[in-house]
């Protein structure tokens, strides 16, 4: 039998790498912005990288803390309701304490291991294990496209494109629409393709 010395060094090899004693273990402050009665959070998959944790975990802690719908939309993320950055700040500071930080080491290498309905933060530095309470999180939403193919929708013509083609706007969509050639004008128009932010429909009697 191996000795216990080389047993030991063997199983560390297999472990991730993790930070070197100086290292400062620094999680990228949230980039903020409100888009109406919403919160963007612009990098919160950057934000998930650094914990090393899902974002739609990340996401779903926010959204049942905050009380509000989340929305994962990689690398954003969207809450909707009106908050302060400080306040996502400090609730990513709460997550990271409970679900990252090893309590014993205080080091942020870590993984989440579920054991039956028990989730355990493992340290990978000091091997430490302790329970984390984990209520039901509220699972985020896909984004909803407001342009559907084959809706029709009352639309304005802003513009005339290089084409001919009229101009119209909804929901932070450019809509080509194919027989309306008058600004000003409001017709029903039929989407017969989305590409990305842009969308094309033909006019409807």
């Amino acid at each position: 039998m191996e000795p216990y010395s080389v047993l030991l060094e063997r199983a560390r090899a297999k472990l991730p790498p993790v930070l070197a004693g100086g290292e400062r273990f620094q999680v990228p402050e949230p980039d903020v912005m409100t888009d109406g009665r919403s919160t963007v959070i612009r990098n919160l998959q950057e934000i998930a990288t650094t914990l090393r944790r899902e974002p739609a975990h990340l996401i779903g802690y926010l959204a049942r803390d905050f009380g509000c719908p989340g929305v994962l939309d990689l690398p954003r993320a969207v809450l909707k309701s009106r908050l302060a950055k400080e306040a996502i700040a400090q609730k990513i500071r709460d997550y990271t304490a409970k679900f990252v930080i090893c309590s014993e080491c205080k080091r942020p290498d870590t993984h989440l291991h579920k054991e039956g309905r028990l989730m355990l933060l493992v340290c990978e530095a000091c091997g430490a294990q302790r329970p984390v309470t984990v209520r039901r999180t509220v699972e985020p939403e896909k984004p909803k496209t407001p342009i559907v193919v084959g809706e029709v929708y009352r639309l304005t013509i802003e513009d005339i494109g290089r084409r001919g083609d009229g101009v119209a706007k909804k929901e932070g969509f450019v809509i080509f629409v194919t027989g309306a050639n008058q600004r000003g004008t409001t017709v029903n128009a039929k989407v017969t393709k989305v590409l990305g932010n842009n969308a094309y429909a033909i006019v409807q009697p």
